[in-house]
């Protein structure tokens, strides 16, 4: 079968625009049309099917006869869609050509969730329909719901707003009056209106004795940074945020380091209000980082003019540290070594084979050639000291005494550290000695010699004597 028309029957193109429900069969009682609206929501209609199978006449009762329908306009009809549930009511026009009827219908709905059942629209009814005036007055009706209920839920989330900024105020109140940290909150021309007790402990100052006042007018003083001052000065200007760390002075005239952080606060309408200050008193901190450095420059000064080598290596064997006098001793600058070799470099490969072999007899266990060589006892927690020679970067070999220790921290060893003193000198010196001593040792022999021959002369003339009757000459040489 075909689908239902929805082509106008009367002359012109306005009935699916005015009767949108309309419906028209044929005088053999078949459907002929149906108008845009049912066509929409009764799509399982079709051309030439019984109108009987499709359609229930309520009002005026009875059977699907021409009779019953040919009363006239002063007749208004009643007719239910009974798979849909949707009655229509109207007059109905008996046509001539060809001979069929037509129901000039509109929907009877009397409860608006009828039109969102049926998947109506506003746009499928007629404006003379009187479901328009139903759904005209519930849309009203929806739209102030609506209203209500936005009016109702900004309400409600106003409200629950307002209650978690109370409590967060609350909280932030209880963290203020508890924390050791100094907080103050300003007007928004900077005046105090409020300090907390970690404020009080910090400078010396209640809330009565500063209120209204400016922290800057009595928190500064001849040695606070005025470059640091003119920061804070510009940024508060400026209603921004600011971080420093600045000297203030107590109410005593105790100097004292705090790390201040300021934030400005606006309301809901974006106008400054308040400043609040939170500072940390960070006094014995400054104090330690000042020890640190004087440590530090201290540290560098001793590297620096140390006569003697100091060589430092992470855990790995990577040089990390090369002073002046290895620079010197060596003939490498720091640059060309650290971060890139090992202490392996300058030693003589021969040498570090050599004391391998008697570590690992030493020690119980084989010592491979290499770093470990230089740091094996110094692992185990001893102090590895010996001669060793470095090899310069021109080749010329440098008899060094070597003292190798760990570098812990908390117990973990983190790098090692070396100590070479040049032997050289010593080296020099001792041959000297040695030499010395031979020639002393040569020249006691020679007296000695020499003293060996005068007493066999004495003894020569002692005996020369006894032989011409005379007394010996030399007593000290008779036997």
């Amino acid at each position: 079968m075909k689908e239902p028309s929805t082509l106008p029957l009367l002359p012109g193109t306005f009935l699916p625009e005015v009767f949108p429900f309309y419906f028209h069969w044929n005088a053999d009682m078949t459907l002929r049309a149906l108008g845009p609206s049912l066509t929409k929501i009764f799509p399982d209609a079709q051309l030439g099917q019984p109108m009987a199978e499709l359609f229930r006449l309520v009002s005026p009762a009875g059977s699907w006869e021409i009779s019953r329908f040919q009363g006239g306009p002063s007749v208004v009809y009643l007719f239910e869609i009974p798979a849909l549930g949707l009655k229509l009511r109207g007059q109905i026009l008996e046509l001539h050509e060809p001979a069929s009827f037509l129901m000039l219908a509109s929907p009877w709905i009397s409860n608006i969730e009828d039109i969102a059942r049926l998947g109506l629209s506003i746009d499928d009814f007629a404006p003379h329909d009187q479901t328009m005036d139903l759904l005209q007055m519930v849309l009203s009706y929806r739209i102030s719901i609506d209203d209500l209920k936005k009016l109702a839920d900004s309400l409600t989330e106003q409200r629950a707003r307002m209650h978690a900024q109370q409590a967060e105020a609350r909280k932030l109140a209880l963290v203020a009056a508890r924390t050791d940290n100094a907080v103050v909150v300003t007007d928004a021309e900077g005046r105090i209106e409020w300090v907390n007790d970690g404020f009080t402990r910090i400078t010396g100052w209640k809330l009565d004795e500063v209120i209204k006042k400016r922290p800057g007018s009595f928190l500064q003083g001849p040695d606070t940074d005025p470059e640091t001052i003119a920061l804070i000065h510009n940024k508060l200007i400026h209603a921004e945020p600011v971080t420093a760390q600045i000297l203030n002075y107590s109410k005593n005239g105790r100097k004292y380091w705090v790390d201040l952080e300021i934030q400005p606060i606006h309301d809901e309408d974006g106008r400054l209000i308040n400043f609040m200050a939170i500072e940390s008193d960070i006094t014995s901190q400054r104090e330690s980082e000042r020890q640190l450095r004087e440590t530090a420059a201290l540290q560098h000064a001793m590297l620096q003019s140390a006569g003697y080598a100091i060589i430092a290596a992470d855990t790995t064997g990577i040089i990390r540290l090369f002073n002046p006098a290895a620079e010197r001793l060596l003939g490498y600058t720091a640059s060309e070594l650290i971060g890139l070799v090992t202490p392996g470099v300058f030693h003589d490969p021969d040498e570090v084979a050599e004391y391998s072999r008697q570590l690992s007899h030493e020690l119980g266990f084989p010592v491979e050639p290499g770093f470990e060589t230089f740091v094996a006892k110094a692992r185990r927690g001893r102090i590895d000291q010996r001669e060793w020679t470095y090899i310069r970067k021109d080749g010329v070999r440098i008899p060094v005494l070597l003292s190798v220790t760990a570098l812990t921290d908390d117990q973990q060893i983190t790098g090692f550290l070396g100590l070479a003193t040049n032997l050289t000198e010593m080296k020099k010196a001792e041959e000297r000695v040695r030499n010395t001593l031979s020639e002393l040792e040569r020249l006691n022999r020679v007296m000695m010699n020499r003293e060996e021959r005068v007493l066999e002369l004495k003894q020569e003339i002692n005996e020369l004597c006894q032989i011409h009757g005379l007394a010996p000459k030399y007593p000290s040489a008779l036997d």
